[in-house]
């Protein structure tokens, strides 16, 4: 993700990415976000709803309530929390399920690919690949 992107979402989102610019010993946060830019809103829209639940807890309690990682896997994004609710469950499942059919370079309507590696991509995303 483009280095702008990724100082918004932590800018907008302090609770969950407080760990963003922590040490590799800390937080594999370290590494930002390893996803294309195509899914920014859905992690954007995601960051939204768990921000507002950590900011519910009391203030002792929010700061076990944080990312650990944010990544692309199999094609498919992985959120990973240090702890979370049945609530931010659901919210990490439904964005999660949103990047299975939304092109991770552009965030258009994409579908899995198999290229050697796994992506979901838009058909014109696809073919500049080719």
């Amino acid at each position: 993700m483009r280095k702008e992107l990724d100082d918004q979402l932590c800018r907008e989102f302090p609770n969950l990415y407080r760990d963003r610019r922590a040490s590799m010993m800390e937080t594999l946060m370290c590494w930002g976000f390893c996803v294309g830019d195509g899914w920014f809103n859905i992690i954007y829209g995601m960051s939204k709803k768990l921000e507002a639940l950590i900011l519910e807890m009391p203030e002792k309690e929010r700061q076990n309530y944080k990312a650990v990682q944010i990544k692309e896997k199999f094609g498919g994004l992985r959120v990973y929390l240090f702890s979370e609710t049945k609530e931010m469950e659901e919210i990490i499942s439904e964005a999660e399920k949103l990047c299975d059919i939304t092109c991770e370079k552009c965030g258009a309507e994409g579908r899995f690919r198999s290229k050697g590696w796994c992506i979901v991509l838009c058909d014109n995303c696809d073919n500049q690949t080719k």
